[in-house]
């Protein structure tokens, strides 16, 4: 068997809202349910929604190419590599049964799942609910595709990571992503963990075919490998949004100042808006951010620690039953010291204030991936994030890494390279959350993009990646606008858009 360390990150997580590949009247039934952003119980399972988008998706009419996919018949097209595996019911997302794998004493032991031939070219929606045996600790579940392995034996192309989530022993659980089919025939999916010894149940697995793809250039790398997505425009979701990105962020309007400026008066409006396009338009949303030493309400500063640590758990608390179909949230934001550490949540939490955050993160937004977010981080202060950032990383709670990519305009590839390779060293899915090239001429702006953007979109240590704005004189560092008010683009946008088949 081939080494199989190095894998592809796809940059979807497991709230992504699946694209539309049902017939015509399932599809309407989908856009007749109804939003809702009622409040939840704190100690509702996730896996008990009854009603909106993630209950249709989850249903087992939907299954697709999966059959079995609910192990409700044996198992078939249900298998392991390592370990073996028992249908069971003892557990169950869904119906009766679920599938359990036991004895598993290495990572690339896992639960397999074969679904109808996958034809190269096209996209797929794949989804999976798991839940850790009884007595499990807190671990990370992996979903993964794995093509018939090619000639070629020293690589390990055939498998694609497509989702990855922290799974726990009280409550279900999914993995979801989306998965493009090239090269080699599919083989199947595996369903496996970093932790060799755990075991873990498996239900509801579901595969949708979507179309997208390029079966006539499979090496093209718009080929929907990961999402490339940008921030509101002025506090304003523009028109023109969905036809350029496939992922969205609020700029300020997310950020603890702007919602919650009196205290206990919240200001959602600017976060709606971006949230329902996102869930309107089938894209994931990220939540920018949770705690962060700017931009948050100075009544803060005159409360005692105890009222501090409360009103942190408050505003995670409330934004999370808001918003739970929330993909990725900046927990903290800015904590490598010289940077903006969150003295009030230092006060409130102690030295392991970055720790308490990402738990209640977890706590209230069980799905969603949990981010630590951070800037120079790919120029000049390497190596003081990866001290800062460690602690967190080894107690488990940090899902991936979020890299800031302002005034990288001066850097060669080999320097970003080299920093990209130590940060990817932690172990987790790197997101890069906030990139422009902030050059005034049109020339220069374009050369930087088309050297620095690719070695971002083709590494597989990167998930994906977020522009810090696109409209010239709206975005935050002069020079770095792609498209103008009147929607005429700048040749480096017009390089993007053809780099990325859009």
């Amino acid at each position: 068997m081939k080494e199989r360390t190095q894998r592809q990150w796809l940059g979807f997580n497991t709230r992504q809202i699946r694209g539309k590949a049902a017939p015509v009247l399932t599809v309407i039934a989908a856009l007749m349910i109804p939003f809702t952003g009622a409040m939840a119980s704190s100690e509702a399972d996730v896996s008990t929604a009854s009603s909106g988008f993630a209950a249709y998706y989850a249903s087992e009419s939907f299954a697709g190419l999966a059959n079995n996919g609910g192990v409700e018949d044996g198992l078939t097209n249900w298998s392991s590599i390592g370990g073996y595996i028992t249908r069971t019911n003892q557990a169950s997302h869904s119906g009766a049964a679920s599938v359990q794998i036991l004895n598993r004493n290495a990572t690339w032991n896992g639960i397999t799942f074969k679904p109808a031939p996958l034809i190269n070219g096209k996209k797929y929606n794949v989804s999976v609910w798991v839940r850790l045996a009884p007595g499990s600790q807190s671990t990370n579940i992996i979903l993964t595709g794995k093509r018939t392995d090619d000639s070629d034996s020293s690589t390990t192309n055939e498998y694609t990571r497509i989702a990855s989530a922290r799974a726990t022993d009280y409550q279900w659980t999914e993995l979801k992503g989306s998965y493009t089919q090239s090269g080699t025939p599919f083989q199947h999916f595996i369903i496996e963990s970093d932790n060799s010894r755990v075991s873990y149940y498996a239900d509801d697995m579901s595969v949708e075919d979507v179309g997208g793809g390029d079966p006539g250039d499979p090496g093209n790398p718009g080929n929907g490998k990961k999402f490339v997505g940008n921030i509101t425009t002025s506090g304003q979701v523009r028109g023109d949004f969905a036809r350029y990105w496939d992922q969205i962020t609020p700029e300020n309007e997310g950020k603890w100042g702007s919602v919650e400026r009196t205290r206990d008066v919240y200001n959602w409006s600017g976060v709606d808006a971006s949230y329902n396009y996102a869930k309107q338009h089938n894209i994931p949303f990220k939540q920018h951010t949770f705690v962060w030493g700017n931009q948050y309400p100075t009544w803060m500063d005159r409360l005692s620690p105890s009222e501090q640590a409360g009103e942190i758990e408050e505003w995670i608390r409330d934004f999370c039953h808001r918003y739970p179909d929330v993909a990725m949230i900046d927990v903290v934001n800015e904590a490598t010291p010289g940077h903006a550490p969150a003295e009030y949540a230092r006060r409130a939490f102690g030295n392991d204030w970055i720790i308490k955050s990402f738990q209640l993160a977890r706590k209230y937004c069980p799905n969603a991936t949990l981010i630590l977010n951070d800037y120079n981080v790919l120029s000049w202060n390497t190596n003081e994030f990866i001290a800062m950032a460690r602690p967190a990383v080894q107690a488990g709670v940090v899902d991936a890494i979020g890299l800031q990519a302002h005034g990288l305009e001066n850097f060669s590839v080999s320097q970003l390279q080299a920093n990209l390779n130590k940060i990817a060293a932690l172990g987790l899915p790197i997101y890069i959350s906030e990139y422009d090239v902030a050059r005034g001429n049109d020339q220069e702006q374009l050369n930087v993009m088309r050297q620095q953007f690719p070695l971002f979109y083709n590494s597989d240590a990167v998930a994906g990646i977020t522009l810090w704005g696109y409209v010239v004189g709206r975005t935050w560092v002069d020079g770095s606008g792609l498209i103008y008010d009147n929607g005429s683009p700048r040749p480096a946008m017009n390089w993007l858009m053809n780099y990325l088949g859009r």
